[in-house]
C-alpha cells in the first residue's frame, strides 16, 4: 500500500504517522510538506533511513496525492485544499485508531472545546492511573493516535493487557477530518466532553457556526454520556445529534473544585460519571500538578513568580489566566499572530496588568495596539524576540517589587498564535522558560538552574 503523510507538522504527528507505516511490511511511505527540510531538524534523515521519501517545499502536492492509495492528512492542512479532491482515500491518525478492533475492548473518553482540552485530558488520565485503571492519552497535545495504536498492537502481539481507557483531545479540525474519514460514523464513546466555547480559528473557518459545527460532530448518539460546562448544555442539545436529556454539566454544586481550575472541576465530574466514588475521585486528583505551557509556574525567585501560559492563543484565555493569578501584581507579555479574532476578550486582563510588554506580530499591530491606544493603556514594544520582551517585563517587575516590597508575577500569556516569531506555542513557552533559567543562574552565580 502506498501511504502519503500530507503535512509533517511541528508537533510530531506527521513523524509518528510516517514511522508507524515505515516500520511495517507492505507499505511504501512518502511525506509531503510545504516547509523547507531545514525546518524539521533530524526528522527527515530519521525517516529516510527507514526508506521514507520526503518531499519538502512541496507547494503543489498533487503528484504525491495521485501516487498514494491513502493520504494521512495533518490537521494543519486546510480541508479546503483543492488537491485533496484527488485523493483516493483520506484518513487521519484517529480514523485508523477507531477502525482498529482493539479499541472495542477499551473505554474511550473524548474531550473538545476552545479552552481547557489538554489540561482536562491530562487531569482525567492522571486520575484514572492513580485509581489503577490504566489510561493512555493522545491527540492535539502532541501525542499522535498512531503512537497509541502502535502500543496497542505491540501489547496484543506480546500477550500483554490493553489499557482500560484512552482519553483523547480532539481539535475542531481533527473532529472534522476524522468524521469525513469515517463517513460520518464516529466511534462509540463512553464519555464525550465539551469544556468551553469561545470564538477561535476564524483565520481558517468562514464563520463561527462552521467552527462550532465541527466540534458538535463529536456529540452524537454514539455517546453514552456527555459532559459540558453549564453554559453549553442548551447549546449542545439544540445543535448536536445528542439525545435530549443526556447532557450532564460541570462543575455542579457538589463539586469540591468549584471556583478552582476548570480542568479539575471537569475531571472530577467526569470521574463521577465514570462511576468512581466522590472520595476516590477527590484523592486521585489531589496529586495532579498541571501541564506545561498552561498557567505553568516555572519558578519563584526573589519575590518574582514566572508563569508560562504560552498555550493561551485566544484573547479570552488571557483574562482566564489573569483571574487565576489575581491578586498578584502581574507584568503581562502578550501579542503575536492574528487568527482573525478580536482582542477585546483580553481587555479586562490588560486593564488589570501592572505592565504590558508586547511581542510583535500581525495580531499585535492590527488588533492589540489599537485596543490599547483606544483605552489609553501604556505598553512596551512590540519586540521582535522573546529575550527582549522578557528582559523588559522583568525590569518592570523588579522595579515594582523594590518600590512596594510585594511579590510580582511575570506572565507570558499571549492571547494570539505564535508563527511569525516562533515555531509554535510550545517553542514560545520553551524560550520563556529557558530565559527564566538564565535569569536565575545569572542572579545566583550558578552555571545552571533546574526548572523541573
Amino acid at each position: 500500500m502506498k501511504v502519503l503523510v500530507l503535512g509533517l507538522g511541528n508537533n510530531g504527528g506527521g513523524r509518528s504517522a510516517a514511522l508507524y507505516f515505515a516500520r511495517r511490511t507492505g507499505y511504501e511511505v512518502r511525506v509531503s510538506d510545504t516547509a523547507p527540510r531545514s525546518a524539521f531538524s533530524h526528522v527527515p534523515q530519521e525517516l529516510e533511513d527507514l526508506g521514507v521519501q520526503c518531499f519538502f517545499d512541496d507547494l503543489d502536492p498533487r503528484a504525491n496525492i495521485r501516487w498514494a492509495d491513502v493520504v494521512i492528512k495533518n490537521p494543519a492542512v486546510p480541508a479546503s485544499l483543492p488537491q485533496l479532491s484527488l485523493a483516493r482515500r483520506l484518513a487521519t491518525d484517529f480514523s485508523f485508531l477507531f477502525a482498529s478492533p482493539l479499541v472495542e475492548k477499551i473505554r474511550l473518553v473524548a474531550v473538545t472545546g476552545t479552552k481547557g482540552k489538554t489540561t482536562t485530558v491530562a487531569a482525567i488520565t492522571h486520575a484514572l492511573n492513580e485509581l489503577r485503571h490504566e489510561a493512555m492519552m493522545c491527540g492535539n497535545m502532541g501525542i499522535s493516535a498512531f503512537t497509541v495504536l502502535d502500543e496497542l498492537e505491540k501489547r496484543q502481539s506480546e500477550g500483554r493487557k490493553l489499557p482500560q481507557y484512552i482519553v483523547m483531545e480532539l481539535s475542531s479540525w481533527q473532529i472534522h477530518d476524522t468524521y469525513i474519514a469515517l463517513n460520518g460514523h464516529m466511534p462509540h464513546l463512553r464519555l464525550a466532553i465539551f469544556t468551553s466555547r469561545y470564538a477561535d480559528h476564524q483565520n481558517r473557518y468562514r464563520d463561527l457556526k462552521e467552527y462550532y459545527d465541527d466540534k458538535l460532530k463529536l456529540f452524537g448518539p454514539n455517546c453514552t454520556q456527555i459532559l459540558a460546562g453549564s453554559a453549553n448544555k442548551r447549546f449542545i442539545l439544540e445543535h448536536s445529534l445528542s439525545r435530549r436529556g443526556s447532557v450532564h454539566t460541570f462543575p455542579g454544586y457538589g463539586n469540591p473544585f468549584r471556583g478552582g481550575k476548570m480542568e479539575l472541576q471537569c475531571a472530577y465530574s467526569a470521574l463521577r460519571l465514570l462511576a468512581f466514588s466522590r472520595k476516590s475521585a477527590l484523592k486521585a486528583l489531589e496529586s495532579y500538578k498541571g501541564m506545561p505551557h498552561r498557567i505553568e509556574q516555572v519558578a519563584l525567585f526573589e519575590d518574582i513568580m514566572f508563569i508560562n501560559d504560552s498555550a493561551a492563543t485566544i484573547a479570552e484565555a488571557v483574562s482566564f489566566s489573569m483571574r487565576n493569578i489575581s491578586p498578584l501584581s502581574t507584568h503581562l507579555i502578550c501579542g503575536g499572530t492574528d487568527k482573525n479574532l478580536k482582542a477585546s476578550g483580553m481587555l479586562g486582563a490588560l486593564k488589570a496588568a501592572s505592565s504590558i510588554t508586547l511581542l510583535d506580530g500581525s495580531f499585535t499591530r492590527g488588533r492589540l495596539i489599537p485596543l490599547l491606544d483606544e483605552n489609553g493603556l501604556a505598553y512596551s514594544g512590540p519586540f521582535q524576540n522573546m529575550k527582549e520582551a522578557f528582559n523588559e517585563a522583568v525590569a518592570k517587575a523588579e522595579a515594582k517589587r523594590d518600590e512596594f516590597s510585594q511579590v510580582q508575577c511575570v506572565l507570558l500569556s499571549p492571547g494570539a498564535a505564535s508563527f511569525e516569531l516562533f515555531k509554535n506555542e510550545f517553542d514560545r513557552g520553551t524560550q520563556f522558560k529557558a530565559l527564566v533559567k538564565v535569569y536565575i543562574a545569572r542572579k545566583t552565580g550558578q552555571q545552571s538552574f533546574p526548572l523541573d
